[in-house]
């Protein structure tokens, strides 16, 4: 998988806490990492997953970034409105930009002291990995959906198939990026989400890359990855944990 943050954190190689600085940076000096065909097709494919298991009308999308998730949930089956938040002003202006939709409004926000709830569905795209504290998001989280609501988090996969043959050579695994703080397994996020009280509903997982660094490409094709990861999710790239209030 195409990961967005590559680019421009290659400059940061250690953690920030605060990374609103990184993300202004790529939505205005690294636009072209958001146009890969690869990413396109796993953020479709994703939001594909999640709403086989989800039916919300009102979303919010945490961290929404460039705004392209909201777009591809903005016109799934029985979605009234969209909400995008992000703590990156640039962020918000340049998806506003970009991909406009009637059903879609954002707003620069920060999660930990937004005021809105009521949600049937709060979503995370590739945000819990860069938080210090991922319990206290997921309790919140808790608090944005009416019950009965999904809570659900789209995270890299710590234990994906790059990682364990790290593990297997008696190398250390990876983070897929340096701004992450931490990276899951699914059953660290269902135990994560039972502490807050938050009922774990399902989860899926979807690519598989094994680079080959000389030849800057993966060992899969692209295509084949994305299912290849569903199929086999305990080693796919990225995982989905599912949650109901």
């Amino acid at each position: 998988m195409t990961d967005r943050y590559t680019s421009a954190n290659s400059r940061q190689s250690e953690f920030l806490e605060d990374q609103r600085e990184i993300f202004d940076q790529l939505v205005t000096e690294e636009w072209d990492t958001y146009q890969d065909l690869n990413w396109n097709r796993s953020r479709q494919f994703e939001v594909d997953r999640l709403f086989a298991q989800v039916r919300p009308e009102r979303v919010l999308d945490i961290g929404c970034g460039c705004g392209y998730h909201d777009l591809l949930m903005a016109v799934k089956p029985g979605v009234k409105n969209v909400l995008g938040i992000d703590y990156s002003e640039k962020s918000i202006e340049t998806a506003n930009r970009i991909y406009p939709h009637p059903a879609v409004k954002r707003q620069v926000a920060d999660i930990f002291s937004f005021e809105q709830n009521g949600f049937d569905l709060a979503v995370s795209f590739q945000v819990i990995e860069h938080l210090i504290d991922a319990q206290t998001f997921l309790a919140t989280n808790r608090e944005l959906v009416r019950p009965g609501g999904w809570v659900a988090a789209v995270t890299p996969n710590r234990q994906r198939a790059l990682n364990r043959i790290f593990a297997l050579m008696g190398r250390p695994i990876r983070l897929s990026d340096p701004q992450h703080f931490r990276e899951y397994t699914v059953d660290e996020l269902r135990e994560l989400g039972a502490r807050v009280g938050l009922k774990f509903q399902g989860s899926f997982g979807y690519g598989m890359s094994i680079p080959i660094p000389l030849l800057r490409r993966s060992l899969i094709f692209a295509p084949w990855a994305l299912r290849l990861g569903y199929g086999v999710p305990s080693l796919a790239d990225c995982i989905c944990a599912i949650f109901r209030r």
